[in-house]
């Protein structure tokens, strides 16, 4: 029974509300139909500088065109004038090729960068009197490819055939 009473109660007391706004429907019509006048005077001479005629509508349709147009022109600014890149997530075509272009350039100096250590690597190797070969023999098992991972042979170069002539003479006059 409770909840009967209370929703009763509830659209009762929405009815009320909405007959009190149609009676009070007067009053706000003739705050807009009135005449009211706005004017700006000289504190000193009590002149009159700038004098308006507003009654509630126009000072109504005045705001909502004034505010449309603001929205228009800021729209506009956005889109015609280079603010338009400070708007989170709009990205600048420019920014994107060089994003790009800088990603690719990393990518190729960490494959020569690669290459370096391999070589660095090897003339490690030897220098300690070890062939090369026998690094180039293991393949690297903490990979996780799925695909097997043969081992690149390694070849002697002339470079290296006589840098390691040159180490095994100057081990040989130390000695």
């Amino acid at each position: 029974m409770k909840i009967k009473e209370s929703i009763t109660a509830f659209f009762s007391s929405v009815r009320r509300f909405f007959v009190r706004l149609w009676r009070g429907r007067h009053v706000i019509g003739d705050l807009m139909k009135h005449k009211h006048r706005f004017v700006v005077l000289d504190t000193d001479t009590f002149k009159e500088k700038i004098s308006f005629q507003l009654s509630g509508i126009n000072l109504f349709v005045f705001l909502g065109i004034t505010g449309l147009v603001l929205v228009s022109l800021t729209a506009l600014l956005l889109a015609l004038t280079p603010l338009r890149e400070l708007i989170p997530g709009y990205s600048n075509t420019g920014m994107v090729e060089q994003t790009y272009e800088n990603a690719r350039i990393i990518d190729s100096l960490e494959v020569e960068l690669k290459n370096q250590e391999e070589l660095l690597a090897d003339i490690q190797y030897i220098m300690l009197g070890k062939d090369p070969a026998e690094r180039h023999r293991y393949v690297d098992t903490t990979r996780n490819d799925s695909a097997k991972v043969s081992p690149t042979p390694y070849v002697h170069s002339k470079a290296d055939t006589l840098l390691r002539e040159e180490v095994e003479r100057r081990e040989k006059r130390t000695k």
